[in-house]
């Protein structure tokens, strides 16, 4: 170019100690302690991060500011580099030098990062979070699922996983960023339900069936393969709680059709300590209520009876400080309640009795006073009183739900109750959930349903029985496939059914109860998977002939 050996060996040299100091600078700001200690306003996100994953794990493997928020590519990095002198105008101002002020533009704030993330496919994740680079099959049951759906449909990493470095902002899923993405996690919407998908055909009953003894406890055992299930408290983790996306994070994965059963099997005595420690799903002091109950489970059939066996270990007394005396039912040290149901209640195949578990019902949130119930008109229809507040019910005996709870609103719809005909109308044609129930203080056995309520009556065709030996509790149950009674449900051979088990021990009462997940019921079923589809079956009961 014209210029002396000197002056190019100058410009060479000036070059290189330039862009040694650019990229120097530039390495300084992306570092973990410029980002965390540079800025004032980076005090309040640097706390809620490191209380996240991506600060300190199992394996050791960390993601600092700049793996998140700065492209590793040089274009892409000058470009953010630019976009933060704004960010360094800002600060000069003090938009946000408060935490109030930080507060007020939390949602702002997270919206810009959310739209580049959309934009550039999450690029950033996947400097680390590869697809090629995931076995779906070391991955756990819910991971695999959700990261095999994802890849099919083309989401990206931000679409589920808001929140999981910094806090969201309240009422993140109205955010436009998001208007259209969430639909699908409100099956049942704030607003009017439509009919079930099942036709509303009536129900075949069968004949009136009394069961004289209880077989299943004279039967032999032995060759019946036994389930292992564990049982715990669920809290306050409503059906509401469950299809709200800011609260529970499988509400999407729950909203395709997924079952709670398969994303959360072996999570139960977390779940259940978390109850324990009034942490996340619940507000009321358990004392040293034990958490979680394992239990075994055994099922046989022939043409006429369902008969079950449950073992379980009995456990020490647990007085409940909020309970005066600790004990809520004294009469019965505990219950056993056996629920059944099909897929023409909506959401049983994937919570089962769940599904009738709201957030107005007694001692959970949104519970409503007793004035209000005492002056509502629903309670000629309801038994709203000597029940003690609102019972279990089905979200299709109402005409509305409220799923979030926005602007304040109670969570549930125990008010918005359908006419008679229609409550009549879904009862008929099966439109419920089946209830056995054993009481074990005076050996009393009371069958019902739930649909605008739980029902509860004398039943002459379910037997239980139950007997401790060495600190171990067996119970047996029999019950006609078909009763004949309205609200029990009859029992086909040849299809599917949700089942759960609740166990209300140690004198529990209401919804103090150690619950199962759903389990798919099924009758001597050859090829499960290809009969009811994968992974629907956990309980194939054993045809028996006596």
């Amino acid at each position: 170019m014209g210029a002396s050996l000197g002056a190019a060996v100058f410009f060479f040299v000036a070059g290189i100690i330039f862009w040694g100091g650019f990229n120097t600078v530039m390495e300084a700001t992306n570092s973990y302690k410029f980002c965390s200690t540079a800025c004032h306003e980076m005090s309040w996100v640097h706390e809620e991060y490191l209380d996240r994953p991506h600060y300190q794990n199992a394996t050791g493997v960390g993601a600092a500011c700049s793996d998140c928020h700065v492209p590793d590519a040089w274009g892409p990095k000058m470009i953010r580099k630019i976009q933060a002198s704004r960010e360094v105008w800002h600060w000069m101002l003090g938009t946000v030098n408060t935490k109030e002020k930080f507060e007020g533009k939390r949602l702002e704030l997270a919206e810009n990062v959310w739209r580049s993330m959309l934009r550039t496919d999450s690029r950033e994740c996947r400097n680390c979070h590869d697809w090629s680079a995931m076995d779906l099959e070391q991955q756990a049951a819910r991971a695999s699922r959700e990261h095999a759906r994802a890849f099919e449909q083309g989401m990206t990493c931000i679409e589920c996983h808001q929140g999981i470095a910094h806090q969201l902002p309240e009422e993140w899923d109205e955010s436009p960023v998001w208007a259209g993405r969430f639909e699908h996690d409100e099956p049942v919407t704030d607003a009017m339900h439509g009919e079930p998908e099942m036709p509303l055909e009536a129900e075949e009953l069968g004949e009136a069936a009394s069961v004289e003894a209880n077989i299943a406890a004279s039967l032999d055992w032995s060759d019946v393969p036994a389930i292992d299930l564990t049982l715990f408290l669920p809290g306050q983790a409503s059906i509401e709680w469950i299809q709200d996306g800011s609260s529970h994070g499988g509400s999407r994965a729950f909203s395709f059709g997924d079952r709670c059963i398969w994303c959360h099997q072996g999570e139960e005595a977390d779940i259940g300590a978390l109850a324990v420690a009034s942490e996340k799903i619940e507000t009321y002091d358990l004392g040293n209520k034990r958490g979680h109950v394992p239990m075994s489970v055994r099922a046989a059939f022939d043409d006429d009876y369902l008969y079950m066996q449950f073992q379980w270990e009995a456990g020490e007394h647990a007085p409940l400080p909020f309970i005066e005396g600790g004990v809520m039912d004294p009469d019965n040290p505990f219950k056993l309640t056996v629920s059944l149901s099909d897929e023409r209640v909506d959401m049983a195949e994937r919570a089962g009795c769940w599904a009738s578990c709201h957030h107005d019902s007694t001692y959970m949130p949104d519970a409503p006073e007793a004035e209000a119930l005492a002056a509502s008109e629903l309670a000629e229809r309801l038994d709203l009183m000597s029940a003690g507040g609102v019972t279990k019910y089905l979200t299709e005996s109402r005409t509305e739900i409220e799923i979030r709870g926005r602007r304040g609103a109670a969570r549930g719809g125990w008010d918005k109750l359908r006419e008679e005909a229609e409550i009549e109308k879904l009862l008929n044609a099966g439109v419920y959930v089946d209830l056995a129930r054993y009481n074990s203080g005076d050996g009393s056995v009371e069958s019902g349903y739930i649909l605008d309520e739980r029902h509860f009556s004398d039943s002459q065709a379910i037997a239980f029985s139950a007997e401790e030996q060495g600190g171990v509790w067996t119970a047996y149950m029999t019950r006609a496939l078909k009763t004949g009674t309205e609200g029990d449900k009859p029992l086909d051979l040849e299809r599917l059914y949700s089942f759960n088990v609740a166990l209300h021990d140690d004198y529990a009462d209401s919804r103090f109860h150690h619950v199962s997940f759903q389990y798919g019921l099924a009758f001597g079923v050859e090829n499960p998977e290809e009969t009811f589809g994968e992974d629907m079956v956990e309980i194939n009961a054993t045809r028996i002939i006596r």
